[in-house]
C-alpha cells in the first residue's frame, strides 16, 4: 500500500490479486447476494484508490481494508432497510479464484449421504450467521474465515479488542444454540 501512495500503478495490481477473493468471499458470506457482492467488491477496491492518501502504514492494511468494506456492507444494508441474509457457505459461483467455494472436499472422493450431509450442514450454518445482529456476524466472519485478530476486528468495527472478542464469543455461541436446535450436533462448552 506505501508503495500505491507513493504512486505506483502496479502496487494497485499486486493489492488486487492479493484481496480480491478474501472482500469477494467476506462480501458473499455477509450478504448472500452475488450481485450485491460484485458490486460492493468492485466499490472496495474503488474506495481504496480514492483513500489512498489516507492510509496510514502503522495501522495493518488488511484491517484498513476491511474496515472499507464493513461500512459499505452497512451502508447498503441501511439503503435496503432489510436484515442481512447470508447465502449458503460453500455454494456460490465466484469471479475471484481465489475464493474457495467447495468446503466438502471433492465429490469423487465422498458418498452421496455424505455430500448431503455436507450440504446440509452449510446451509444451517449460514442460516445461524444470518440470524446474528450485524456486528456479531461481521466479527464471527473476520475472526474465523478471514483469520484477523481481534485487535485488527476491533478497529475495523470502530471497537476495543475486548469489545470485538465479546461479540465474538456471544456470536459463536448463538452460532451453536442455533445449529444444536436445527438438529445440527450437539451444543459444546
Amino acid at each position: 500500500m506505501a508503495a500505491y501512495q507513493a504512486g505506483n500503478q502496479d502496487a494497485f495490481g499486486e493489492l488486487f490479486d492479493r484481496y480480491a477473493g478474501r472482500v469477494y468471499g467476506f462480501l458473499i458470506r455477509r450478504l448472500g447476494d452475488a450481485a450485491t457482492a460484485e458490486d460492493l467488491h468492485q466499490e472496495a477496491f474503488l474506495r481504496l484508490h480514492r483513500a489512498r492518501d489516507s492510509y496510514n502504514p502503522e495501522r495493518p492494511f488488511r484491517a484498513w481494508l476491511f474496515a472499507i468494506v464493513h461500512n459499505l456492507v452497512n451502508d447498503s444494508l441501511r439503503s435496503r432497510r432489510r436484515a442481512p441474509v447470508t447465502e449458503p457457505l460453500g455454494t456460490t459461483s465466484s469471479p475471484h479464484p481465489a475464493v474457495q467455494t467447495d468446503r466438502a472436499g471433492s465429490i469423487n472422493d465422498q458418498s452421496p449421504e455424505r455430500i448431503v450431509a455436507a450440504r446440509e450442514s452449510t446451509r444451517a450454518l449460514s442460516r445461524a450467521l444470518s440470524a446474528l445482529p450485524a456486528n456479531e456476524a461481521t466479527v464471527l466472519i473476520l475472526a474465523r474465515f478471514e483469520g484477523l485478530s481481534y485487535d485488527d476486528i476491533g478497529s475495523v468495527i470502530g471497537r476495543s479488542a475486548a469489545a470485538a472478542k465479546q461479540l465474538a464469543y456471544r456470536a459463536l455461541k448463538r452460532v451453536r444454540s442455533e445449529l444444536v436446535a436445527m438438529g445440527h450436533g450437539e451444543m459444546s462448552r
